[in-house]
């Protein structure tokens, strides 16, 4: 019996020191990690978007194709790496069969006469205001002097990440690239941000460098994975 006690105590204690060695083991890891991510907290990446496009609303049907776009973007807009003074921006899309000769636009407040691009077969139109943050946007079109509203909803719902939250997940994925432009709390490029649909909702995320080389993602909106990477320049 005293043979068993002995052996039980023994095995307690082996089992013991195991385990306090995986403690300290487990806290030399994460002493080792905390100050990295301590590193990469302190350069807040939002600060350095040069273009965001947060929120789409859209309304089809036979005839009309009308595309609501809320965009924030530096002005003036330039690819060089560097994030200038943003502006908020509402703009505004619209394709009808048959073209007519011109189309006026009201959206709330705001109205006015359509700009038409050849080029695309599009009314375009925009003006300087702040996201809608709505389910969605009543549109008046005035064509060949009838007037009717359209109602174009967001694309976007609860399960969709923000601009905010798929740049972290960028970041994330290509620690690499985000790590080679960081010089102590600066980061030395500029990021655009875009939400795009197509049948669901996904987010092309751009970094550009000094040297205008610019470095693509395209993430799922919901889960934030990146399905492709481009780089050009």
């Amino acid at each position: 019996m005293n043979l068993f006690i002995l052996f039980i105590i023994h095995r307690i204690v082996n089992i013991f020191i195991t385990m306090k060695k995986l403690f300290i083991a487990a806290a030399a890891i994460t002493a080792a990690i905390i100050p990295f991510s301590a590193c990469g907290a302190s350069v807040d990446y939002t600060a350095y978007i040069s273009e965001k496009r947060s929120e789409i609303y859209l309304y089809k049907d036979d005839n009309l194709s009308l595309s609501v776009y809320c965009v924030s973007r530096e002005q003036p807009y330039n690819a060089d790496g560097i994030c200038g003074d943003m502006c908020d921006l509402v703009e505004i899309s619209v394709k009808l069969s048959p073209t007519p000769e011109n189309v006026e636009i009201t959206l709330g407040d705001i109205g006015g006469e359509m700009n038409y691009e050849a080029v695309d077969g599009k009314f375009t139109f925009s003006y300087t205001a702040e996201p809608f943050n709505a389910e969605g946007v009543d549109v008046a079109l005035t064509v060949n002097g009838e007037q009717k509203t359209y109602r174009a909803l967001n694309v976007a719902d609860s399960g969709v990440m923000s601009c905010e939250q798929i740049l972290g997940c960028a970041a994330e994925y290509d620690r690499e690239l985000f790590a080679s432009l960081t010089r102590k709390r600066d980061f030395e490029g500029e990021i655009y941000i875009r939400l795009l649909y197509d049948e669901g909702c996904y987010y092309y995320v751009g970094v550009c460098d000094r040297d205008k080389n610019i470095t693509a993602y395209l993430l799922d909106g919901g889960s934030g994975k990146v399905i492709a990477t481009k780089k050009t320049g």
